[in-house]
């Protein structure tokens, strides 16, 4: 009780702080220009959700790639100290399906659309967003387009992925490396693993093309990286997806970024529960928790979790609790591999019949070239 009442009044407090805050800025001619930020969706049993949010545009999104630590730190600052843009008015359609959505007090909107069967649209169904009229700013309409993932049903299964440590090099487990990481405001910045490229694309691939099989991305990373994230997957040539990251800050349910467990699980189980129809390869690493999320995944789904891949960034030292969710995973008959490279994740995927057998020599030879780079092959 004493929790939830604390809990209410920083919220009260934070409330007021931004209202006084908005209102200077709007007294002395300082509010910014607002932006439209649309992020990827996906369909589910009730219709098309998407998400999206209106912030105040501080050149963070648009700024170019640069060496300065200074610079970059600036930067980075600037995207968690976000201006965001309540009661904006966003106006969504997708073929002959029209509506409007209003932003709440952090910027953000969901909707969700329903909508008829829609297996001929896959991989992706556009949604055109305008920005149609913003409180108190004096804005056009300013457009973006968002993209609906629709699962062919030709479809064998999808991919869950984390991200920071999974596919891209953060050292989450490392504050000062990870800070370092964090703080380099570019997807340019930031080193892929090797072989995740050829891994996801093979596991991607199927009947229906290059993108049969959904990958979908789940971070306790805030939802401020998605467009640093995005473009890293572009850059890397990875299978892009839905990405599913966490609030940054405190609204009238949560503190902060709320819980890291509840936040995945909680994230992991709205993907299968949409798609009852598909067992699921879960990736993750050894630095957080993922073995133990994944194997209350596979409690609560049996029999839909065809098989989980720990990348280990702890040199083998596994935490007693990692320990304990792979032995609880093997038990319960999943498929487990925990290794510092994907190599056995590939081997894996080639032997099941999840990815054609090529894609293990692709992976293999990616590791080995960046052994080679990093001066790790003698002679």
């Amino acid at each position: 009780m004493a929790h939830d009442k604390i809990h209410a009044l920083a919220h009260r407090a934070e409330n007021l702080w931004d209202r006084a805050r908005f209102r200077a800025k709007r007294a002395t001619g300082l509010l910014g220009t607002p932006i439209l930020l649309a992020y990827r969706g996906f369909q589910t049993p009730h219709g098309l959700w998407l998400r999206g949010r209106v912030i105040e545009d501080q050149g963070v999104i648009s700024a170019e790639h640069s060496e300065s630590i200074v610079g970059n730190m600036w930067l980075s600052l600037k995207r968690y100290e976000t201006d965001e843009v309540r009661d904006a008015r966003i106006a969504y359609s997708t073929g002959s399906i029209t509506g409007e959505v209003t932003t709440d007090e952090e910027g953000y909107f969901d909707l969700t659309i329903e909508h008829p069967a829609l297996s001929e649209a896959a991989p992706w169904l556009p949604v055109e967003l305008i920005l149609t009229e913003v409180p108190h700013y004096n804005v056009r309409p300013l457009g973006a387009k968002a993209e609906i993932r629709i699962v062919s049903p030709k479809a064998r299964f999808g991919v869950i992925s984390d991200i920071d440590d999974t596919i891209v090099k953060t050292g989450a487990t490392n504050f000062l490396k990870h800070w370092r990481t964090v703080a380099a405001n570019s997807a340019e910045s930031r080193t892929a693993f090797p072989g995740v490229t050829h891994l996801y694309r093979g596991l991607a691939e199927g009947e229906a093309g290059p993108q049969t099989n959904p990958i979908f991305y789940v971070s306790s990373s805030p939802w401020n990286l998605f467009d640093l994230f995005e473009r890293f997957m572009v850059l890397h040539d990875i299978p892009l997806g839905p990405m599913l990251l966490k609030d940054f800050g405190l609204d009238a349910t949560k503190w902060l970024t709320g819980g890291h467990d509840d936040h995945k699980l909680t994230m992991i189980e709205r993907v299968m529960a949409a798609h009852p129809q598909l067992p699921f390869v879960l990736v993750g690493d050894s630095g957080q928790r993922d073995a133990v999320i994944y194997a209350e995944a596979a409690r609560r789904y049996p029999d839909r979790v065809l098989a989980v891949h720990i990348r280990d960034v702890t040199a083998g030292h596994l935490a007693q609790e990692a320990d304990e969710g792979v032995a609880s995973l093997k038990r319960a008959g999943v498929a487990v591999t925990v290794a510092p490279t994907l190599e056995e994740a590939a081997v894996h995927a080639a032997e099941s019949g999840l990815a054609r057998p090529s894609v293990l020599e692709e992976v293999r030879g990616a590791i080995e070239q960046r052994r080679r780079e990093e001066g790790r092959v003698d002679g």
